[in-house]
């Protein structure tokens, strides 16, 4: 059995301490946040598992390592003696009359990016039969069948109620930096043995990791979350438009999580007024039942993101640096995960272990 030491508890230090506990791994988990996770972008994202949608903003690798992602989830969710909500209804992207050249030169887009089986081109009739209430507002759409979201507190929880029962897991304040010696002396004081006790440490602090990668960088996203009785949709939906795409995902009981905003700020105040204006006009434009919903929370958070806004991996000589998953945290979450326990299986038996 080996033994890591896992910095953060966020989306990525939940993922990575679940998989190597399952591995027959011991775990000890260090992170300035609750056990709820309530500090983390994670808690707040929609957590929509979208490989096609977000390819055609981005690029190809963005589908493939989502596809392998999709993958992954379905294999350990299933691992979870209560279900979590996990609809697979796919995407709807959809555009109102007067932002038609939106959707147009999204659809080229897709063309140049996906492959033809990865999205439908639906009609009127076809999107009445897919989604009715869609129908009401929209006369067409492009449909991503194969894409999905889960409940984020649902896994937060879940997740969390399984690293207390399996992991050792403290609270600490927020780390700077980390190099050996803060490492030797966080073991020594927060757990009372020698850094060489663990086989590697992996840094999962998101944000909190921008003294050590200096071209990280938080990245300001605003979500709603509401409850609408009068509302029934069942798949993911993206409004296109020129200022504010939207984004909308389901969650159980009729609530959604609505969310448009990338601002490159690290601003972590609470909504503006003209985001939120802005996402409920946007909201009430997709179905009139919005009308009446009722607002549960209005969260912003800054999601760490690099240059090329992908995820890296990085060695160093105390362990691994996993970061950078900007937007894409459920997308890409577990293939960076498998990946990084690839990585750490290569790795001898004691000792922290760095690259030669």
């Amino acid at each position: 059995m080996k033994h890591y030491l896992i910095i953060g508890s966020g989306l990525i230090g939940r993922l990575t301490g679940w998989r190597l506990i399952q591995a027959g791994h011991a775990v000890t988990i260090l992170s300035s946040d609750d056990k709820a996770g309530t500090d983390s972008a994670g808690f707040i994202a929609a957590s929509m598992i979208a490989p096609f949608t977000e390819a055609v903003t981005a690029d190809r690798s963005i589908r493939d390592l989502g596809i392998q992602s999709q993958a992954l989830w379905d294999k350990w969710l299933a691992e979870f003696e209560q279900p979590i909500f996990n609809p697979q209804s796919g995407t709807l992207v959809v555009a109102h009359e007067g932002d038609k050249a939106e959707l147009a030169r999204y659809q080229r887009r897709a063309a140049h990016i996906l492959d033809t089986t990865d999205y439908q081109q639906i009609d009127a009739q076809q999107l009445q039969n897919l989604s009715p209430e869609m129908a009401e507002n929209f006369q067409s759409a492009l449909y991503f069948p194969e894409e999905s979201c889960l409940d984020n507190r649902q896994f937060y929880q879940q997740v969390g109620e399984f690293l207390t029962e399996h992991a050792n897991w403290q609270t600490i304040e927020p780390i700077e930096t980390l190099t050996n010696a803060t490492l030797e002396q966080l073991c020594q004081q927060t757990l009372g043995h020698s850094l060489d006790k663990f086989t590697s440490v992996i840094d999962c602090r998101g944000n909190g990791s921008k003294v050590d990668l200096k071209d990280l960088r938080g990245v300001r996203g605003e979500v709603l979350r509401v409850h609408a009785p009068e509302v029934n949709l069942q798949q993911c939906v993206r409004l296109m438009h020129p200022r504010y795409p939207l984004y909308l995902a389901p969650r159980p009981d009729q609530q959604y999580v609505i969310g448009a905003t990338v601002i490159e700020s690290e601003d972590r105040s609470p909504v503006s007024v003209r985001s939120a204006m802005e996402l409920l006009s946007a909201l009430y434009s997709i179905h009139k039942g919005f009308a009446e919903a009722r607002v549960l929370e209005m969260r912003a958070h800054c999601r760490p993101a690099l240059p090329d806004h992908l995820p890296t991996i990085r060695q160093q000589e105390w362990g691994y640096q996993i970061n950078g998953l900007y937007r894409h945290g459920y997308l890409l979450g577990p293939v960076m995960v498998d990946q990084l326990l690839t990585k750490l299986s290569e790795q001898k038996d004691s000792g922290v272990r760095y690259a030669s």
